[in-house]
């Protein structure tokens, strides 16, 4: 849940056509060309409504399809499909979209054009892990009629990915943050605590009370628990934290009376000019704002760091 990410550049009018070019169309595979042209139309009205539904934050109101009807084709005997379904449209995202890695076709590259559609190439899903997949926002097996459009892929971490996996609600709720359409970053959503009285110094994180709009805050709150964000932002600021004990020791050591607190400053405006909500952010935001960490911890953090 990081920067709202640009839109793909691609849609189904300029690349569909383009990717079924030199695919096989016969009897043999029920001509599933022939049948795929059929539907363009079709898939180009739904990728409209998609986008009018998202940017209104009524994606939720989406219906579910899992066969396309095809208009009636002349050529085609009685015995062929008069439906697309959900395992050719499967079929036509992996074979013919994501197709092979050095594949040169129009489908690879707008695949490939996805994959590096990020913020510093972190998934927008936990603003951490590398985007290495490909995620459909509504699952394919659900919704194939969005199985290769664009606007519903989005960039993703292995781990959000596996995690997701064709997890949805069409409960407004329960609606993922939608990385092209949910603009997050502006509000103070994410929160984290120094763990007091407790050594080695930990963290915990978790969903801001201070977010006003009750149905943003669901979504993010899902979300948040699907993904296990909590944990993951906790783990991460625990290591990190022990990173910068000896340059924290060193800093107070050098000036008691300033309690290491431009050190602590200067690190959170760092990362507050990068993005408000990361977790490194809040790290050092509740380190500053603990008086037990200031007063008690950060004096005993050689002696005790020392002792481990």
């Amino acid at each position: 849940m990081i920067h709202l990410l640009k839109r793909p550049i691609y849609s189904i009018e300029n690349y569909y056509e383009d990717m079924l070019k030199g695919r096989h169309d016969n009897e043999k595979n029920n001509f599933l060309k022939t049948r795929l042209l059929s539907i363009k139309s079709k898939l180009i009205d739904e990728e409209n409504t998609y986008q009018y539904l998202a940017e209104k934050k009524e994606l939720y109101t989406i219906s579910e399809l899992d066969t396309i009807s095809i208009p009636t084709i002349k050529e085609l005997g009685d015995s062929i499909p008069k439906t697309i379904n959900a395992a050719e449209m499967e079929k036509v995202y992996t074979n013919f979209l994501v197709d092979k890695q050095d594949s040169k076709k129009i489908g690879r590259k707008v695949y490939d054009s996805i994959l590096s559609n990020t913020y510093y190439n972190l998934c927008p899903y936990c603003s951490h892990r590398e985007a290495k997949t490909v995620d459909h926002y509504l699952p394919k097996s659900k919704f194939i009629h969005f199985a290769v459009t664009p606007i519903n892929l989005v960039p993703c971490c292995s781990d959000c990915n596996k995690d997701k996996l064709d997890d949805y609600n069409l409960i407004e709720e329960k609606m993922l943050i939608h990385p092209y359409f949910d603009e997050i970053s502006l509000i103070d959503w994410l929160k984290c605590e120094v763990n007091e009285k407790i050594w080695p110094i930990t963290f915990s994180y978790q969903v801001s009370n201070t977010i006003t709009d009750s149905v943003l805050k669901s979504r993010i709150n899902y979300q948040f628990k699907l993904l296990n964000l909590g944990k993951l932002y906790a783990d991460n600021a625990a290591r990190e934290f022990n990173k910068r004990v000896k340059s924290l020791v060193k800093e107070y050591n050098s000036n008691p009376s300033d309690k290491a607190m431009d050190f602590l400053n200067d690190n959170y405006e760092s990362y507050y000019s990068e993005n408000t909500n990361s977790w490194q952010t809040k790290m050092f935001e509740a380190l500053k704002s603990s008086r037990w960490f200031i007063g008690e911890a950060l004096p005993n953090l050689q002696s005790f760091y020392n002792k481990i």
